[in-house]
């Protein structure tokens, strides 16, 4: 009751000559009736998707008992008090109650920030002169939203990308380039650049002495060498490349990267110039630009980002190293301390150590840099934030030491003080699934069992195909010894999602524990060629074809692994096992150096490898 649904349907405003004038589907293609994308499912529920950027002063007012909306707004569009404060306070009491001015860039990017980003809502009600991060949780640079080099790839809107510009840095703020009552340009075409990036720019310094260092001959063939006035020579088609969503709205980069050809050829990034050079490859634009600005390029944070992604084992140096650049704008910093995670070892304790002490970014990574990190240490180096200034921060870090330390009731019982706040903070997004679905796993780590149960049949009360709600479901029949009926569920989900690589090895695991082992290698084999940058899903496939008798298949599973992970000490532990059981001593020799390297006070394994050492020259 009181949900309302957008329809699939939009108007096409552009002119006729432009292909518009017409009736498209938003979406691009139609979608099923139970479809989530469907106009009448969840994507597409007004209260909870659309009502929050698209009116004022909302508030939502979703009863989870009942499942129903009754949900208020002051203003069906935004109006001037979505950004400046209530006006009947401050009619009633002008200086008491003094309208949002936005002098500040902190201000002024918070007024747009609350639509302008791709986050989760945190609390109604936010207002400029506050914390963002008091209201909202934005996303960083994650691989499955941004092109390793931070351009845009899903709809991100503009704040990630913004906070990663060195325009953010120099103080640059929206209403500089838009006229914020107007949603136009506050200048015409490459006037908006170089009303900062001109040869003396004195008005720009007045605004901002900062803007100096933007001095230059910019709109200039000798700087862009193209034909003056074409649409080549437009700064936007360089500097802010666009991308099409809702299938006309065109959307330029608010990151203002410069052309790298060099990283489209080395990480298959994006590059502009061959969208006009279309009979050109990316090797080509690379040999121009060196041609004209010479061969070297400067570094960039894409390598370190594209080798952390497939979990190079020496990217943590290099994510660290960003981190500690505080030349290097904010979201970068962050989102390199964010991909950390996959790394359990100095560089990473050091980069949360610094974060703590920083910009609320940092802090808001740090969390998520601590996941590969011992219990002991998590719980050192993230408790402190759950005492954090901002709401974002807290709940993120309550949010990752909940899984950590779970498995031990001291810490778990340090914990407990923490989780009614944190309950009572998902009231607000309890219409989503994916809410549901992490109350039910913290229930369940606290014990709760019951109610972990409710909300997740909730969750596909909600969403029938919500696949984290079954597989979750599932793991919880399993540990209150319903485990037959998990296998429906984990059936299900499997049919639902045969891409994903978690639900395969959950089913995998389900056969195993069944005793079905064929069938349960098939799930482990589909798991780790589904997931090939998760190193546990080769693993167990590795350990599973060893137990099927399969010992140089999986020897050489391992080998492939540690390929690609030298250094990680349960493949190392595994391979030298299933060597030396195989009678192949010699073979284990190099692992077992590789692990002293790592443990160079490890008594027993050196007298271990000593032992191996001579098995080899016996045989």
């Amino acid at each position: 009751a009181g949900a309302l649904s957008t329809y699939p349907l939009s108007w096409d405003t552009r002119s006729a000559e432009e292909g518009g004038q017409q009736w498209f589907e938003l979406h691009g293609e139609p979608f099923s009736a139970g479809d989530p994308m469907h106009w009448t499912g969840r994507a597409n529920r007004w209260n909870s998707q659309c009502a929050d950027c698209h009116s004022t002063a909302l508030e939502k007012n979703f009863d989870a008992g009942s499942g129903s909306y009754a949900t208020t707004f002051a203003i069906e569009d935004v109006g001037c008090e979505a950004c400046h404060g209530p006006g009947s306070n401050h009619v009633a009491g002008p200086e008491a109650a003094p309208l949002a001015a936005l002098a500040s860039q902190a201000e002024e990017i918070n007024a747009c920030a609350g639509c302008h980003s791709r986050r989760s809502q945190l609390a109604e009600g936010f207002q400029p002169t506050e914390s963002y991060l008091d209201y909202y949780s934005p996303r960083f640079l994650d691989r499955d939203l941004y092109h390793v080099d931070g351009q845009i790839d899903d709809e991100v809107y503009v704040y990630g990308s913004f906070l990663s510009s060195p325009m953010h840095r120099a103080g640059v703020t929206c209403s500089n380039c838009h006229e914020p009552h107007g949603a136009t340009l506050a200048r015409s075409g490459n006037e908006t650049c170089t009303f900062c990036h001109q040869q003396e720019p004195a008005e720009a310094m007045a605004l901002n002495p900062a803007f100096a260092a933007a001095a230059g001959a910019y709109d200039d063939p000798s700087h862009h060498f193209h034909p003056a006035g074409s649409e080549s020579a437009q700064c936007v088609s360089c500097h802010m490349p666009s991308k099409t969503y809702m299938v006309v709205d065109d959307r330029r980069d608010h990151s203002f990267p410069r052309p790298r050809p060099d990283l489209t050829v080395a990480l298959g990034v994006p590059e502009p110039c061959t969208t006009c050079h279309k009979d050109q490859t990316a090797a080509w634009a690379a040999a121009e630009i060196s041609k004209r600005f010479g061969a070297e390029r400067p570094a960039h944070f894409a390598t370190a980002f594209a080798a952390a992604d497939v979990v190079a084992p020496d990217a943590d140096a290099a994510l660290a190293t960003i981190v500690r650049d505080v030349t290097a704008p904010i979201m970068v910093r962050a989102s390199a301390l964010s991909r950390l995670g996959a790394y359990g070892r100095g560089h990473t304790i050091d980069a949360i150590r610094l974060a703590r002490r920083g910009d609320p970014l940092l802090r808001l990574a740090a969390p998520l840099a601590a996941a590969s990190l011992s219990p002991e240490n998590q719980w050192r180096l993230i408790a402190p934030l759950l005492e954090d200034e901002r709401q974002a921060v807290r709940e993120q870090a309550f949010a990752a030491l909940v899984p950590s330390v779970q498995a031990d009731p001291a810490y778990l019982e340090r914990l407990r003080p923490y989780l009614e706040p944190w309950l009572e903070a998902q009231t607000l997004n309890m219409d989503f699934p994916e809410t549901l679905t992490n109350v039910a796993g913290t229930l369940a780590a606290f014990g709760d069992l019951t109610n972990a149960e409710r909300m997740l049949e909730q969750s596909l009360a909600l969403q029938a195909n919500w696949v984290p709600g079954l597989t979750n479901l599932a793991d919880l029949y399993r540990a209150t010894g319903r485990d037959g009926a998990a296998g429906e569920l984990l059936a299900e989900a499997r049919a639902l999602a045969p891409a994903a690589p978690e639900v395969a090895y959950a089913y995998g695991l389900w056969f195993a524990r069944q005793g079905q082992l064929g069938n349960a290698l098939d799930e482990f084999r589909s798991a780790a060629n589904l997931g090939p940058n998760n190193s546990r899903y080769g693993y167990t496939y590795a350990v599973a074809l060893n137990d099927a008798g399969n010992r140089n298949q999986a020897v050489a599973v391992l080998e492939s692994l540690l390929d690609r992970w030298p250094n990680d000490e349960e493949l190392l532990v595994a391979v030298v096992t299933m060597l030396r059981d195989q009678g192949r001593f010699k073979e284990a020799l190099p692992y077992l150096d590789r692990m002293l390297e790592q443990n160079p006070s490890d008594e027993g394994l050196r007298q271990f490898r000593e032992t191996m050492a001579r098995a080899a020259n016996a045989g």
